[in-house]
């Protein structure tokens, strides 16, 4: 109601519940194109959340065989995909495991005439590190010398940090790229399953539209109209989220000072996550294991996201992060977290 207003809730429980069009509601599709420099309506289709873009996206343009340069650690969905299909996989790896930074010339070195595509996520999930603006650029004038496809996945852009930078979409810089977003992150309304593509390139538009008439058709209009009138709003919105995300990673830099034995950040400059090293006897997998049975909090070992052993996830976008760090302060000093695991 807060987002909708008076006038909106009228118009949403007078919308129509018949099908809707397969591009997607043409006033959602004009303010998203008014958050990018280059785009209109028309370079923009909605689909059902950023998972169903990924899908239709890599499915309609992707073959087995093709190369495919992909940054590691990564949503799974943006490797497993390409995978499945037959692709071979070329692994873009952060310099350091642990702070998560990425170097542009040694991507410059895994692309090749070979490449189809090149694939990668900034602000990072999971690490919420950032590169510059002149970096995403470069990575433009690569795909532009490999005659590459890019498809950049944009899902925490706007949720920049402190003093961070708002990078450029990558669909803005080039007619090669494909930006992939939602009001999933940004916006903090998951359950609208509202995602979209972007790009200037409308053949890879008409494609993945031509595809999802045997998936989905559409998304449905009810949620189309409150995801623009989120969209409209959303100046109000990010200053609220980005406020929450700053105050939690704030209590969590203090946290990690008062437990400086067991627990190192590496700070996030955008985004909701961060990686944080966990430094008692045990593997991130068994932390994370007793920390479930004994204070009902759950993280995410790095293990899973194919990290070291010794890193956590953390999200911080949730407004009861104080009452989990009181949690995970108490199993910290608790003997669960002590003991080795046992072999």
């Amino acid at each position: 109601a807060d987002v909708l207003g008076e006038q909106g809730l009228e118009t949403l429980c007078n919308s129509s519940l018949a099908y809707g069009t397969f591009s997607g509601l043409h006033d959602l599709r004009s303010v998203i194109a008014r958050q990018y420099e280059t785009l209109n309506a028309e370079d923009v289709l909605i689909v059902n959340g950023a998972s169903e873009a990924i899908e239709i996206f890599l499915r309609t343009n992707l073959q087995a065989g093709d190369e495919v340069v992909v940054q590691r650690p990564i949503f799974n969905s943006l490797r497993a995909t390409a995978e499945q299909i037959g692709c071979r996989i070329v692994d873009w790896d952060a310099d350091d495991p642990v702070t998560c930074r990425f170097c542009v010339p040694q991507l410059a070195d895994l692309c090749s005439e070979r490449t189809k595509l090149i694939v990668f996520n900034f602000p990072h999930n999971p690490s919420g590190q950032m590169i510059a603006e002149s970096e995403l650029r470069q990575i433009c004038d690569i795909a532009d010398r490999c005659e590459a496809m890019i498809l950049s996945d944009e899902q925490f852009r706007l949720l920049e940090l402190g003093s961070t930078q708002t990078l450029p979409a990558a669909c803005d810089l080039s007619e090669r790229a494909v930006s992939v977003c939602s009001v999933s992150k940004t916006l903090g309304m998951g359950g609208l399953r509202i995602g979209w593509l972007a790009t200037r390139c409308r053949e890879k538009l008409q494609r993945a539209k031509e595809y999802r008439y045997y998936t989905t058709e559409m998304t449905n209009p009810p949620c189309q109209l409150i995801a623009a009138a989120a969209i409209r709003k959303s100046h109000e919105l990010l200053s609220q989220n980005r406020q929450r995300i700053q105050a939690n990673v704030e209590r969590m830099v203090e946290f990690c000072l008062a437990h400086e034995t067991q627990m190192r950040l590496n700070p996030p400059a955008a985004g909701t996550m961060a990686l944080v090293e966990q430094k008692t006897p045990l593997s991130s997998t068994e932390f994370c294991s007793r920390l479930l049975d004994d204070q009902r909090l759950f993280l995410v070992p790095g293990t899973l996201l194919g990290m070291s052993d010794r890193l956590l996830r953390f999200g911080f976008g949730r407004e009861d992060f104080a009452d989990g760090l009181e949690r995970l302060s108490c199993f910290l000093q608790s003997s669960a977290a002590q003991l080795p695991t046992l072999h």
